[in-house]
């Protein structure tokens, strides 16, 4: 404890903040860039929400239609051998049209290849990123193929609604646009990321600064203590006025991503599930954004006890001073001040 409180900083302390910030400033930054320049496939999984595609446009696609044939009256001779060959036809037409309806039911993982569409679209903070599910939407530990990305800016606004029309536009089938409409619920959650991304964009950048300074304060720190050990509270207090804002920023940043993230998750999962969408929350980004939070507290705390906190033999020292007896006089005026009361008697 002689290492620690009352503003007293040696060296070797001075290591742990270093660590904790420069761990904490990584994450955050990782946090940020996910999903943006030459890293874009490695950490396509550090996203917001996923929104998955693959099973969308089930209903658009050509499907049977079983009525109840009405009884017929049976005729005799060539009329009724042409009816029997009309009817084996129509029987052989609806046999192919429920293999085909099988066949697509069995590959639910290729409708949205049908569609011309992507089978993901994730949200990140600076982008929006696309792509299909690796080596198929159905496999057990499918991952993240992307194929395009937008650009990277703050804020970034997707329409999902025009994409999708966009891209069943220019797919192999001839549908009318017109005709496709995502649910309700789906474009309030894009609505939603859309409205709380520049906000979360703002407090990962100022959590990365923070973070970043608390790291470069932390060496200026180590090297003054090297130089120079005793007591610096300015320093100390600079240090901890600065994890504290780290902290808070990145508090911030992670609760309003953690909150999006589960609402519009929620919304797209309860009203999408009928027409094969779905979303998937980005709980690796959630987890480093809050690691990353817990890191800057741990080094705000450390500064705080340096600073605020007596050292324990300082508080000794303080404690044994006020327990010290009185000590008698060895002044030789008061044997002369005893005599002449005794006399003045």
């Amino acid at each position: 404890m002689k290492m620690l409180g009352a503003g007293r900083v040696t060296p070797l302390p001075v290591v742990f903040p270093l660590l904790l910030s420069l761990a904490a400033f990584v994450l955050a930054m990782i946090a940020l860039f996910a999903g943006t320049g030459s890293r874009q496939q490695e950490l396509e999984e550090y996203h917001i929400v996923a929104i998955n595609m693959s099973g969308f446009g089930k209903d658009l696609l050509p499907t049977e239609t079983s009525e109840e044939a009405a009884p017929e009256p049976t005729r005799d001779g060539f009329l009724g051998f042409i009816d029997d060959v009309g009817d084996k036809a129509d029987d052989l037409k609806d046999e192919i049209t429920d293999k085909v309806g099988d066949a697509l039911d069995n590959a639910a993982d290729k409708l949205a290849d049908a569609l011309g569409i992507s089978q993901w679209y994730s949200f990140h903070i600076m982008n929006v990123c696309e792509g299909d599910f690796a080596p198929n939407a159905t496999e057990v530990g499918a991952w993240y193929n992307t194929t395009n990305c937008t650009a990277r800016e703050p804020g970034v606004k997707f329409n999902l609604t025009e994409v999708i029309n966009h891209e069943i536009d220019m797919g192999p089938l001839n549908f009318n646009t017109a005709n496709v409409e995502l649910p309700d619920a789906v474009r309030q959650a894009v609505d939603l990321l859309n409205s709380a991304l520049f906000a979360i964009f703002i407090f990962y950048v100022l959590g990365s600064a923070f973070s970043g300074l608390a790291f470069l304060l932390s060496i200026a720190t180590l090297a003054l203590a090297y130089r120079q050990p005793g007591n610096h509270r300015t320093t100390v207090l600079l240090n901890a006025l600065n994890a504290f804002l780290g902290t808070l920023t990145l508090m911030i940043g992670s609760a309003i991503t953690t909150a999006v993230a589960r609402k519009g998750a929620a919304k797209i999962n309860d009203m999408g599930d009928g027409v094969g969408i779905s979303a998937i929350v980005g709980r690796k980004l959630i987890t480093i954004s809050w690691v990353a939070f817990g890191l800057m507290c741990a080094t705000f705390l450390f500064w705080t006890l340096t600073c605020c906190f007596p050292r324990r033999d300082q508080w000794d020292q303080g404690r044994a001073y006020a327990e010290k007896p009185a000590r008698p006089s060895t002044s030789s005026d008061r044997g002369l001040l005893r005599d002449l009361f005794a006399r003045n008697r």
